[in-house]
């Protein structure tokens, strides 16, 4: 889902606007003081002027963000980031004249105009300016019957937050994210629990290349995309070592991500511990490989065998899919049991992502259990029965 698809929000990021109105006002306050009182040059009424008239293109930009118009937002964080990077220029300059008490007026409001600048850009902002591609919505009626006929309690719009509980991948994946629904429960006897995390980020395509003016021009263009993944979580009888399958990222996919702010964790991949390639064992035809996260080469080759890795892989197979392959992947980290896919969270999903955890503990060896490395693991994740969703 892109650009193509957006939506706006039904209100305005209120408190977003009013920060940017607040830090604007003290801004133009401290910068009318700064250019009548600077210590360098003479105060002339000409620097007051443009500092009244900055003020009113700023004001008449944040009234058009106030009304949700794209190209004030970002008018007016360029003309901030601009304003502030000419004030604080200045202080410099007034610093190394000697004017102290100007210089500390025109370093507070360098970083004021920075600040306001900051939050145009921030996503609630830029929501309510532009849109966003629109989440992937569940079916409330379908996933609340799948909860109800098993007892398990389930919660819409969860806040983000509640993923700070747990660690890692897939939690982490983006920075961008909302949980819009949640449920808990009992399966086979042990705490669980299923979600859906959507998530936004960013990418960067190119167009059609001309000549102008004699050079090559390729334009460039940011566009947001919105997916979502399915997540399983069961807990295990007890802890056992960090170990989880992945798809491959290398170092430019980080590069581009810090560019454009998508991940919050792990901007750079880590290297994989070991790659196992998923072959049809019938036909010995390959259809993917699989990376390995971890840090005993040993203990991943006990849990994942070629033909565990099919099986896997396969797993998911004729379920309704957002694109791509669709294939699960898990984690084993702790106490905790994650198994998860790109997806959207339906009831059959949900199912299948529990039977596959079923099946995945019986991989585990049972060296795995007594080992330390599996208690120090544990030491970052809420057990589920304490899970707390406000």
């Amino acid at each position: 889902m892109t650009n193509d698809d957006k939506v706006r929000p039904a209100h305005p990021p209120t408190a977003q606007l009013l920060g940017i109105t607040a830090l604007l006002a003290v801004e133009l306050l401290l910068e009318l003081v700064w250019a009548l009182g600077s210590g360098y040059g003479a105060a002339t009424g000409v620097r007051a002027l443009l500092v009244v008239v900055g003020a009113l293109v700023r004001v008449g930009l944040l009234i058009a963000v106030w009304s949700g118009k794209a190209a004030a937002r970002r008018g007016l964080a360029g003309v901030g980031f601009a304003v502030g990077a000419v004030v604080l220029l200045a202080a410099v300059i007034t610093v190394a004249t000697g004017g102290g008490a100007a210089a500390v007026l025109g370093f507070v409001g360098a970083l004021l105009a920075f600040a306001g600048a900051y939050l145009a850009g921030t996503r609630a902002v830029r929501a309510w300016c532009e849109g966003e591609p629109r989440g992937m919505t569940p079916s409330q009626d379908a996933l609340g019957h799948w909860a109800a006929q098993r007892g398990w309690r389930i919660s819409w719009n969860v806040p983000p937050g509640v993923l700070g509980q747990f660690r890692g991948t897939p939690f982490h994946m983006y920075r961008r994210k909302g949980v819009p629904v949640l449920a808990v429960g009992q399966h086979q006897g042990a705490p669980a629990m299923v979600t859906q995390i959507n998530f936004w980020y960013r990418y960067q395509t190119t167009g059609r290349s001309y000549y102008s003016s004699g050079q090559l021009e390729i334009p460039r263009r940011t566009r947001e995309m919105a997916g979502a993944i399915s997540v399983a979580v069961v807990e295990l009888p007890a802890p056992v070592p960090e170990l989880w399958l992945d798809e491959k990222r290398d170092a430019l996919d980080g590069v581009l991500d810090l560019f454009h702010l998508n991940r919050s964790q792990q901007l750079f991949p880590p290297r994989p511990l070991a790659e196992i390639d998923v072959v049809e064992p019938s036909t010995s035809k390959w259809w993917n490989r699989y990376h390995v996260f971890g840090t005993d080469p040993a203990y991943a080759h006990a849990v994942l065998t070629p033909q565990r890795a099919f099986w896997l892989y396969t797993s998911l197979a004729g379920l309704p899919s957002a694109g791509g392959t669709g294939a699960p992947y898990i984690r084993l980290s702790g106490r905790k049991l994650v198994v998860w896919t790109a997806r959207p969270l339906v009831p059959e999903v949900a199912d299948r992502l529990l039977q596959v955890t079923e099946e995945v503990a019986r991989w585990i060896p049972s060296a795995a259990y007594q080992d330390p490395a599996g208690a120090q693991a544990d030491q970052q994740h809420v057990p589920l029965a304490q899970l707390r969703l406000g």
